[in-house]
């Protein structure tokens, strides 16, 4: 490592410069650590801290090395310790002396929190519009499938007849809610840190809010101490982030277990599956085991933030260069699993006729016979305990509920009438849960045209 060191008269140990250096993960943050220069020289420019000609000339030489980062052509490297400083030595390399005016009124303490919240709210845009296209996507499958009935489920038994639709709308609704913790995450990380200095600000004569608006940052911060030391924005995007790993694991979860042969609820496209090795009759669904897999990593890399973070004394520590790495991993894993889910679910079969043969077990509409008591006027308990006495009597005589006689009824509840015997019908089950976000046709699909509004 050769920057910075005058004041010292000992090389640093080679070990050391490696272990300290960030290079690797500042791969990552060198577009955004040149977009915060670009609109730092032009503070310096429009407060007279550098002339017009030196500005143009840092300007051009940073806009220089931005088409070269984007190319891949400008790589970091590690004796120049971090990706500001390589900036700057590939900066003096292009313009010379002027380069040396770059860093005026800045310190790498508040220039990597910049360049961090740049690239988290950058993260935040790509993470939000695959959270659109996956509920997008799971509302384009609901509207293929609005009528197709299948059996809702409590502590994975099966529970009442409703819509597939719904089932994958509740998905949305979780996604959406993703969607929003990540744009209100957004509103905390648009807070320009730049003219923090290194923790006491600057006696030059600077203008935060000018860099701030340059960059689309609606705030500046308000104290440069917390300026410096502040990750709460990282903290934020990854707790979103491994909430929606928790979705995207469910989900997969629950698509797996549909795609069972024990259940048959869907079926995959071969562009999709996997296969064993051993049993050439295997049709794996990997792409979604490993996006629940994933999930840990996410809550592995919150946690690693959290940890580092929770015994800093105030002020900028260098133990912060080790929050910049669980961003990246975390952001990157999230987005590779978002995309993964559309294309599952794009290449996704629903059958229709197993779910509503599976929806259509009598004892599913025990809960509809309940409510059947209940209009009767009989009060709820007791209709309840006396389904209990008729399920228990069906079950002890072998006979499924929708076989018994209208007889055998009557002798549990006076109140059954010859029209109880309509309500063994699946669909007719799901379609009458009217009640606010219910199963019913009439619900699922004003949810889907709502869904569809907010979304496009």
């Amino acid at each position: 490592m050769d920057v910075l060191r005058k004041a010292f008269s000992q090389q640093l140990d080679q070990k050391i410069s490696d272990f300290v250096s960030s290079v690797h993960d500042d791969e990552a943050l060198i577009e955004a650590d040149l977009k915060g220069s670009l609109a730092h020289a032009a503070m310096l420019n429009q407060c007279g801290l550098i002339s017009p000609s030196d500005y143009k000339q840092i300007k051009d030489g940073l806009e220089q090395i931005l088409q070269e980062a984007k190319s891949g052509k400008f790589k970091l490297k590690a004796v120049h310790e971090d990706v500001h400083m390589n900036v700057e030595k590939r900066l003096q390399e292009i313009i010379g002396e002027a380069a040396l005016r770059l860093h005026t009124a800045r310190s790498r303490n508040d220039q990597v929190a910049l360049d961090l919240r740049i690239y988290v709210m950058e993260r935040i845009e790509v993470v939000v519009a695959l959270l659109k296209a996956l509920q997008l996507k799971l509302v384009e499958v609901a509207q293929k499938n609005s009528t197709t009935v299948m059996p809702g489920y409590t502590h994975v038994q099966r529970a009442q007849p409703i819509l597939f639709a719904h089932a994958l709308l509740a998905f949305v609704e979780a996604f959406q809610r993703d969607q929003q913790r990540f744009e209100e995450a957004a509103v905390r990380t648009k807070v320009s840190p730049l003219g923090a200095g290194a923790q006491a600000g600057t006696s030059l004569p600077v203008d935060p809010k000018f860099t701030a608006k340059l960059l689309e940052f609606p705030e500046v911060f308000a104290n440069s101490v917390d300026a410096v030391s502040d990750r709460d924005f990282v903290a934020e995007f990854l707790f979103a982030a491994s909430l929606t790993a928790t979705h995207l694991s469910q989900l997969a979860e629950t698509l797996i277990i549909w795609s069972t042969k024990e259940f048959g609820f869907i079926e995959f496209s071969d562009a999709v599956t996997t296969t064993s090795s051993l049993m050439p009759q295997k049709k794996n669904i990997d792409p979604l085991e490993i996006v629940r897999g994933k999930a840990g990593s996410i809550y592995g890399e919150l946690i690693a933030l959290l940890v580092t973070l929770k015994g800093l004394p105030l002020g900028y520590n260098r133990d912060l260069q080790e929050t910049k790495p669980p961003v990246i991993h975390a952001s990157q894993t999230l987005a590779d699993s978002l995309e993964v889910a559309i294309i599952v679910i794009s290449n996704m079969d629903v059958i229709a006729a197993k779910t509503l043969e599976a929806a259509s077990d009598p004892e599913m509409m025990s809960t509809d016979l309940v409510e059947y008591l209940v209009r009767q006027g009989v009060p709820f308990r007791k209709a309840h305990d006396t389904l209990s006495e008729v399920i228990k009597y069906s079950r002890e005589n072998g006979k499924k509920l929708s076989t018994l006689s209208l007889e055998e009824m009557k002798r549990f509840a006076p109140e059954f009438k010859e029209d109880v015997f309509a309500l063994y019908d699946a669909k007719k089950s799901a379609d009458e849960k009217i009640s606010h976000g219910g199963t019913s046709s009439a619900n699922v699909t004003k949810a889907m045209e709502s869904h569809l509004r907010n979304l496009k």
